[in-house]
This record gives C-alpha cells, structure tokens and sequence, in this order.
C-alpha cells in the first residue's frame, strides 16, 4: 500500500506540473496498476501474468473502446452497463446468504441473483433491438422489446398505430410478440429458480406462446405482403430502470412474504389469490415470488401450476385492457384477439396437464397393484 500511495502521489504532482490537455486518467491508472501487479505477483504469478495481458490489451483498444463508448453507445446506455456491473461485481458477493420468513421464504442474496438477471435479460433485449430491430422493423422490435417489457412495448406500438394508421398491423404483430418473448423470459426464471416448477408451468407457457406466435407470424406475413415501408420502434434511451428495478425487488419480496405467511394459515388458496394480484403489476415478480416458495418447500410444484395460471391471466387481461384503449381500431382489434387466444391456450394447456397428470396417476396406481 505504500508503494501504491507513493506512486499515486508522485504521478499527482507530476500531472499537475504539466499543461498537457490530452494527459488522462487512463495512464495513471495503468501506473497504479503495474505497481499493484507487481505485488499481486509475488502471491499468484499466473493470475497476476493474466491480468496482465488483459490490461495490456484494454491499453492497446483504447481508441476503438473511446470512439465506441462515445459514438455508438449513449451516456444512458454507458451509466447503466456500470451500474450492471457495479451490481455483479461489487454488491453480488458481499449480499449473505440468509433465509428469512415462514420458512426461508425470502434469501436476499437470491433475490439480487434474480433481479441482475432482469437486468441481462433486459439489457440484451435493449441490444438486440439496437443491432437487428431497425433493419426487421416493427414486428421483430416488438418481439425483441418485449424482454423489456410487453406492457410497455404494447402501448408504445399503440401510439405508433395512432400516429402512422399505415403501421397498424406491423405495430399489431409486434405487440403480438412481445408476450411470445415475455413467455420465454418467464420460462427461463422459472428454470433458474425451480426446474420442478418449470416442468409444471412449461405446458402453460409453450400453449400461450404458440397461440401468441402463430397469431403474430400471421399478422406479420399480412404486413409484409402489403409492402409498408420498414419502421422500428423507438425505444427508451435506458436498458433498464433502476428504479423499476428495485420495485421489482420490492414486490417479489412482499409477495413471497404474504404468500408464505397465509400459507401457514390459509393453504394453497392464499397462494393463489397472492400471486394472481402480483400478476396485474408484475408476470415476472409473480413468477419469481410463486418459484421462490416452490423452491423453499412451501408449496409443491404441481400446487404451482394453478397459480402461475392465474398470474399470467390477470397480466394478460390487464394487457388486453390497455390494448382496448388504443385510439386504432385496426391495432386494437388485432391485439385483443391474440391476447384472447392467448388465455383460451393458457387454460386449455393447463386443463390438459392436469388430466394427463391424473391419467398417469390412475395408471401408476393399476399398475403398482
């Protein structure tokens, strides 16, 4: 440290001695950290060698990463890829690892764990749509927004079928597709927290999201044949919202809460009507909260599979209702009717699961006598 503090100071008064405007923080840092890596060496020479070469080449990119972090990337974009990283690499290890609640429901650090993945999943949503979105148009930047939200992405697409009536069915496909994307995004919580409740909810998810995609592949051809000019949607400048974030965070808590305490009480039945209200706010914080019990032995995986249904009926209808207050009747119509074959699919699928689950069950039975 006082190698460290001695070249820090040395390079402070050097720089200050000169008038230089181009001098930046960028060779200061790289002194500093030659110094650091040389003590680093004497402990872990290979892990030190490597980080070395990264440096080294971070150094040598140093103009292409200027010009890319200052003409590609917006001041938006450039903040919250460090906060991302800020949030991974510093808050992420020193979270503990505590259960608290009726039984261990809520684990903080695991609860981060699935905001960050939120925030990725977003972020690579935000940069999809950057690179191939504008090139695809409407329907492809739908589908690809609605990792960042379907709720968002439908009223967006609304206002652009009021503004430009000629897009309506482009921006009706894309709305389409956002759930398509917004399903997938579920499945892949659901398979991080809980691969038994994924199990369960994938009847459900793949019977919505084929009845979404269908809908919005056809709506999607119908547009292309009518030869519009391409167009894309404008999306935020933020990938995402820090303070969506930690509302987000907010809601999985209180819902896992509440649920596990009128569980203890009440039974499955509190689950169900818990979640089911998480899901006109939130798919995503629902899905997490109904994951997160089944993971900590609250309730079973087949119990979820009601109440994951739920959720996502509530959020599809509060959808379909925003959907109905677009000022385009073309767009309107168009999405109420996928987000309506959406639900018939959802609960069709899960009626199905459960008779096949009751048939395999009677058939055990026979069988085992």
């Amino acid at each position: 440290m006082v190698a460290v503090a001695t070249v820090a100071i040395i390079r402070i008064v050097s720089v200050a001695q000169q008038s230089d405007p181009n001098i930046g923080l960028t060779t200061s840092l790289a002194l500093v950290s030659v110094v650091l890596l040389g003590g680093f060496a004497t402990e872990k020479t290979m892990l030190a060698a490597g980080a070395a070469v990264v440096i080294a080449s971070l150094l040598a990119a140093r103009e292409m990463l200027q010009g890319f972090s200052r003409s590609i990337l917006t001041a938006a974009e450039l903040r919250d890829g460090l906060i991302l990283g800020v949030s991974i690499l510093v808050i992420l290890p020193i979270l503990p690892s505590l259960e608290i609640g009726p039984g261990g429901a809520l684990n903080p650090r695991n609860l981060f764990i699935i905001v960050v993945v939120i925030m990725l999943i977003g972020a690579a949503g935000h940069i999809a749509t950057r690179v191939i979105g504008a090139r695809l148009g409407l329907p492809i930047s739908g589908f690809l927004s609605g990792f960042v939200s379907s709720t968002s992405t439908i009223v967006a697409l609304g206002q652009r079928a009021t503004e430009k009536p000629e897009d309506a069915r482009s921006a009706a496909a894309g709305a389409t597709l956002s759930s398509v994307s917004s399903l997938i995004q579920i499945g892949i919580i659901l398979l991080a927290l809980s691969p038994a409740m994924f199990t369960m909810g994938l009847p459900l998810l793949f019977g919505a999201a084929g009845a979404a995609a269908l809908h919005g592949a056809a709506i999607f051809f119908l547009a292309l044949r009518r030869k519009v000019e391409p167009a894309v949607l404008e999306l935020p400048s933020q990938v995402f919202s820090i303070k969506a974030a930690a509302g987000f965070a907010l809601i999985v808590a209180v819902v896992m809460l509440t649920s596990a305490t009128l569980n203890d009480v009440f039974g499955n039945t509190a689950v169900l009507a818990t979640v089911a209200l998480a899901g006109l706010v939130s798919t995503n914080s629902a899905t997490v909260a109904l994951a997160s019990l089944v993971a900590a032995g609250q309730i079973s995986a087949v119990d979820g599979a009601l109440p994951l249904a739920a959720a996502l009926s509530a959020n599809t209808i509060a959808r379909l209702l925003i959907a109905w207050r677009g000022k385009n009747v073309t767009f309107r119509r168009i999405v109420a009717f996928g987000l309506v074959l959406q639900l018939a699919a959802l609960w069709l699928s899960w009626w199905l699961a459960a008779l096949l689950r009751s048939w395999f069950a009677d058939w055990s039975a026979i069988i085992s006598q």
